[in-house]
């Protein structure tokens, strides 16, 4: 069977610690490949940005996002919750100007494949559309990687992304 991520939207749900944004991913690799594209910072830093710190319960991170400089507008810090290699990770994110949120990544075997579910959680509606199509482009670019084609730039991504999400509402599929 195959299977694309091309179509594969986010949702976003109402909670009572505010919005979730929930996307379920599947990439043709294996677990442990999947989990060293998403925690391995010379990995991360092809489909995502730079990332600084110690992945390891208690630990800290910086995820340069933008232009590799510390405390941009573009990069995220926080402090690692869960790390169980290779099916779990758990952190808080914190965004300039934002509050504190929390982002999961669970890893499960899927066929011959491996199935990514990312929750953003605690978010604000209108940054929940935000993330919804900012999360969107990341997964895609991560798919590029995984799948070892060239990653396509972020913006390029966003914009096709975004749109799907300017008018969501927590409930529905963007």
């Amino acid at each position: 069977m195959t299977r694309s991520t091309d179509d594969v939207r986010g949702v976003l749900t109402a909670r009572s610690d505010g919005v979730e944004v929930r996307f379920d991913r599947w990439y043709p690799t294996t677990p442990q490949d999947l989990w060293a594209a998403v925690t391995e910072p010379a990995r991360v830093a092809r489909w995502l940005g730079p990332l600084y710190g110690d992945l390891r319960v208690g630990g800290a991170y910086e995820l340069r996002m933008g232009d590799d400089v510390p405390g941009a507008d573009d990069t995220a810090t926080g402090e690692v919750l869960v790390c169980e290699p290779p099916r779990a990770l758990a952190v808080t994110w914190v965004f300039p100007n934002e509050t504190v949120t929390r982002v999961d990544v669970e890893l499960a075997v899927d066929g011959a494949g491996t199935l990514l579910r990312l929750r953003h959680t605690g978010l604000a509606d209108d940054a929940a559309r935000g993330y919804g199509g900012g999360w969107h482009a990341c997964l895609d670019q991560l798919d590029d990687h995984v799948a070892g084609r060239p990653v396509r730039a972020w913006d390029v991504v966003y914009a096709a992304a975004a749109p799907a999400y300017a008018d969501a509402r927590p409930g529905e599929p963007a």
